[in-house]
């Protein structure tokens, strides 16, 4: 029995993803590839590259993750500070990712480190990371190469952070097209268990940018809905999903963390004795 494990994208709630490989290592249960997105991209690779979940949870426990990279509080004052700078760079004609070029040189160079600076073709576990080309709007797999660059790229949040160059393209964060990449890694497998930590959809909006923002959240979540349902009905009884209880948990906060990594062990425990059943 092999199984693939699709990560899927969702900031800081995706340190649940943490909590899955422990409790699926400790059960003895090892995926034979990985697919990521954004989040799940980065955990994923840390695993793929031979990091110790354990180890690297509480490595990042000990550091303040959003006075590292200058991040806001919130992916609205992201938003806002990228308005505003935007206003007055407008007048310069400098292209708007210029505006994070410091932070999205510290995030890579952190990548590079805890992906021991290997590329994918290196990988004891096969990885596979989703991106999308910000100019075509197409999805792009990545599964060669640095894998600190395919990283960075999936994970590149507009407005957080710059697109990334990989291959003559500029790239961004994977979750714009499929936050959720079971296709990936669906074929080579007898099943594929998928860990969904997407943020719901957000409240009621009070204010213009709030407006905009709120129909994002729409819009992305309809389309996870229809890739997820045409999943289901191909891969029917070979596609678990894994949903941890992540209420309270926006996806920049990362010292929330701790929290994140119980309900992803949590999550895990009831299909253990399922994917026992499966040997």
């Amino acid at each position: 029995m092999n199984f693939s494990l699709a990560l899927s994208g969702g900031g800081a709630r995706g340190f649940a993803h943490f909590g899955v490989l422990m409790e699926l290592s400790q059960a003895g249960f090892a995926p034979s590839a990985i697919a990521g997105t954004s989040m799940g991209a980065i955990v994923g690779a840390f695993y793929a590259t031979g990091q110790d979940p354990d180890y690297m949870v509480k490595l990042l426990a000990t550091m303040d993750l959003s006075s590292f990279f200058g991040v806001p509080g919130s992916y609205r004052a992201v938003v806002e500070e990228v308005v505003a700078k935007s206003l007055v760079e407008m007048v310069r004609r400098r292209p708007w990712w210029e505006l994070n070029t410091a932070r999205t040189s510290r995030f890579l160079a952190f990548l590079r480190l805890f992906t021991k600076g290997k590329k994918f073709e290196e990988l004891g576990t096969p990885l596979t990371v989703v991106a999308c080309d910000v100019a075509s709007g197409e999805e792009v797999r990545i599964s060669e190469g640095p894998v600190y660059l395919g990283v960075g790229a999936s994970a590149a949040l507009p407005g957080l952070l710059g697109p990334v160059r990989w291959q003559g393209r500029l790239l961004i964060d994977g979750g714009v097209v499929n936050n959720l990449p079971i296709d990936a890694v669906a074929n080579n497998a007898d099943f594929v268990v998928a860990v969904d930590v997407s943020d719901p959809v957000s409240s009621e909006p009070s204010s213009l940018l709030d407006f905009f923002l709120h129909i994002h959240d729409i819009t992305s979540r309809a389309l996870y809905a229809v890739q997820l349902e045409r999943m289901r009905e191909r891969l029917g009884e070979r596609l678990i999903l894994i949903r941890p209880e992540l209420d309270g948990i926006g996806i920049l906060d990362f010292w929330k963390l701790p929290v994140a990594v119980e309900a992803g062990r949590a999550a895990t425990r009831p299909i253990i004795l399922e994917l026992r059943n499966r040997r």
